[in-house]
């Protein structure tokens, strides 16, 4: 009957978790955690644990936001940490990777990242129950046969769900780091899966994958010891040098891979790796030996590492922390309401808003500061220096031109000397410019001034030493020529207007260069069959008319 009722109520999770509703689902996952998973645990068969995780499969997949996601894969991982058997704990985590296998092929590019994360962290709460049991043999066996059935190696080898396996041997030695160091047994138990993948998988990739992400790490990381030992230099404890490295000088890769290499179940393509792994490890162990060094073996400490609930962005979170700083926060703003210091409240948010006004006030001090009167040519940098700040006020990042008070003034020298030269009078403007609506008005104005009376020597007369010459204008605006850097082509290379190509002759197809006129063919007019009455109105032979007139003689 318990069973019958754990099935029962399962089910129901099951389409709770599914559901739509964010806090419908969230709900489900507490009760299910929290109450049903501890109690009902063993009850529960192999389908209904596929059932289950059916739910939790969409339950994660509608899961939004980084920080919950990490947060829901750290409560659903959790569960097989703190599973009170091995049984229960192997169950649940070959429910998990069997959804995942059967899934994986339906999972999206903007969803993989997520089931990633997950999958590290039911690999790292999988090898902390093992840690909390000191990585006894027959527990360690039985948690790596699954890893290795339902993942690396699975008995229904699906083209679709390979990718499970490949993740699994990339993350593998990332995740078990912080549980080493472990003795050597132990480490040849975690380390079977991955030794009967270079022996017996036909899969390539996968043969890569085992090689570059675990055998050649250990490789390095036992060079790197052994060149430091030689040197006399101490490497740092706990350490990923030292945790791998005493395995890879230590373990007996070498004899290992021989064994390997030499089986017959072993597959022709993968010899290749096994024996050049081999010959790596070989030069490996003679460089120890020859080096006289001693290492001591590697033993399990007992250390466990603390269970991280929220991870965003690479840095890790207590949820007890989280929670200790909004109750204190919570705590000191009652305490304030009940202590009646509501007034001190207030008094700290008016010099919040005095402190706010202040800022306001010397913003504007600076802005008025900025702008430069010069007595010259003051009206030109007031407007120049207005332009500016309303292209920065708009938003523009283009490199423009910051007209400085030396920048107005050489400009202005020069002006003047060229105006000298040509016998023109040059007298500043020292009216204030006009408003911002009014500044394109006035522009057009004074280019206009100053082109009627710059462009043309007839217009201005010369300067006697009296007031009544004519006064010339001066607007920075209207008054910089920009001149192209390179000069023009010579006249000899130059195309005449009527040669330059256009219109139709630009399309793309058609090169420029000189249109060549050429003599439009003249159509000829097909002949036409004459008709008989066309025929007929033509005049008379001279027969005709001779026969005419004998006719009206004889008449």
């Amino acid at each position: 009957m318990a069973a019958a009722a754990a099935s029962a109520e399962a089910a129901a999770i099951t389409r709770r978790l599914a559901s739509c509703n964010a806090g419908a689902r969230e709900r489900a996952v507490r009760h299910l955690l929290a109450d049903f998973l501890p109690a009902s645990a063993p009850h529960l068969s192999a389908t209904d644990l596929l059932k289950l995780w059916k739910g939790l499969f969409f339950c994660f997949w509608h899961a939004d936001k980084p920080l919950y996601q990490a947060d829901l894969a750290s409560r659903l991982a959790a569960a097989v940490s703190a599973a009170a058997t091995p049984a229960v704990a192997a169950d649940f985590l070959a429910a998990y990777l069997a959804t995942i296998r059967r899934e994986w092929s339906a999972i999206d590019v903007h969803r993989l990242d997520k089931f990633y994360l997950l999958n590290r962290r039911f690999l790292h709460h999988a090898f902390l129950f093992l840690g909390a049991r000191s990585f006894a043999p027959d527990v360690t066996a039985q948690i790596v046969s699954v890893i290795s059935e339902k993942a690396v190696l699975p008995e229904a080898d699906n083209a679709t769900g390979r990718g499970l396996g490949y993740h699994v041997a990339d993350v593998f030695l990332d995740e078990i780091l912080p549980v080493l160091p472990v003795s050597l047994k132990s480490m040849e138990l975690l380390l079977a899966p991955f030794f009967t993948v270079l022996e017996k998988s036909a899969d390539r990739v996968l043969v890569s994958k085992v090689r570059s992400s675990l055998f050649e790490r250990f490789l390095e990381s036992g060079s790197q010891l052994l060149e430091m030992t030689r040197k006399g230099e101490e490497m740092e404890k706990g350490s990923v040098e030292e945790k791998l490295g005493k395995v890879g000088l230590l373990f007996g890769f070498s004899k290992r891979f021989l064994d390997i290499g030499a089986s017959a179940k072993t597959v022709q393509g993968n010899r290749k790796v096994v024996f050049g792994l081999r010959d790596a490890f070989v030069k490996l162990e003679k460089g120890l030996e020859l080096s006289g060094v001693k290492i001591s073996e590697p033993e399990f400490q007992g250390t466990q590492v603390p269970m991280v609930a929220v991870v965003e962005n690479g840095m890790d979170l207590d949820e007890a922390k989280v929670e200790k700083k909004r109750k204190k926060k919570k705590a000191k703003r009652a305490a304030l309401v009940e202590g009646g210091e509501e007034e001190e409240v207030k008094a700290l948010k008016q010099e919040k808003k005095v402190k706010k006004d202040k800022n306001k006030k010397e913003k504007k001090e600076k802005k008025k500061k900025n702008k430069v009167e010069d007595s010259d040519g003051g009206d030109s940098s007031e407007q120049s220096i207005d332009a500016t700040s309303e292209d920065q006020q708009m938003g523009d990042d283009t490199d423009a031109i910051t007209f400085d008070e030396a920048l107005m003034s050489n400009l202005q020298k020069q002006f003047e000397k060229a105006a000298a030269e040509a016998g023109m009078p040059v007298t500043p403007v020292t009216a204030k410019v006009a408003k911002k609506r009014n500044r394109s008005k006035s522009s057009d104005r004074s280019s206009e001034v100053s082109g009627g009376g710059v462009g043309s020597q007839g217009n201005v007369p010369a300067q006697d030493g009296d007031k009544s010459g004519k006064k010339v204008r001066f607007s920075m605006k209207s008054n910089l020529v920009w001149n192209p850097p390179t000069p023009l082509p010579p006249q000899c290379l130059r195309l005449p207007p009527s040669a330059t190509p256009r219109g139709s002759a630009l399309k793309s197809g058609v090169r420029p260069g000189p249109i060549k006129e050429s003599s439009t063919p003249v159509k000829k007019a097909k002949a036409k069959a004459k008709s008989a009455k066309k025929l007929l109105k033509k005049s008379p032979s001279s027969a005709v008319k001779r026969l005419r007139k004998l006719q009206t003689f004889s008449a």
